[in-house]
């Protein structure tokens, strides 16, 4: 019975210790790292830059003045491009696969020089996730 104890004893110092390496010590354990992730703003979620998106769209109100009047509303979405000013269906389409409150209310307009890094102040057309609910809103006092 004693040499089964002094067995046990050892084995479970063994198991606690860990593999010995040739030298007769422990190896050091490697320090546990963790994985960081960097995870992207989905459309329909407020943001500050492009590069916050996983579309790789940030809309801002100031983007669409007049439309949205950066006077009385601060506003911004990761959205996405969209045909036109006649193009509300696919935005209204985009905007029930997201569960947007009002997605009837999802529309096309136009956005000057809404991407960051595009030099010009071309008119692009994005799907307006504010009107149907989506986004980040807040108002001017």
């Amino acid at each position: 019975m004693r040499n089964f104890l002094a067995l046990s004893v050892s084995l479970f110092s063994l198991t606690l210790l860990g593999p010995v390496a040739c030298g007769g010590t422990t190896p050091e354990q490697a320090p546990e790292t963790t994985e960081q992730k960097q995870g992207l703003n989905a459309t329909g979620t407020g943001c500050s830059a492009d590069s916050e998106c996983a579309s790789g769209l940030c809309w801002t109100e100031s983007d669409s003045y007049p439309l949205y009047n950066p006077y009385w509303i601060r506003a911004d979405s990761c959205t996405e491009e969209c045909g036109g000013p006649t193009d509300h269906a696919s935005c209204q389409a985009l905007a029930a696969d997201l569960n947007a409150p009002s997605p009837s209310t999802a529309r096309c307009i136009p956005a000057r020089g809404v991407y960051d890094n595009y030099p010009y102040d071309d008119i692009f057309y994005v799907c307006d996730m504010v009107a149907a609910g989506l986004g980040q809103v807040h108002w001017v006092e």
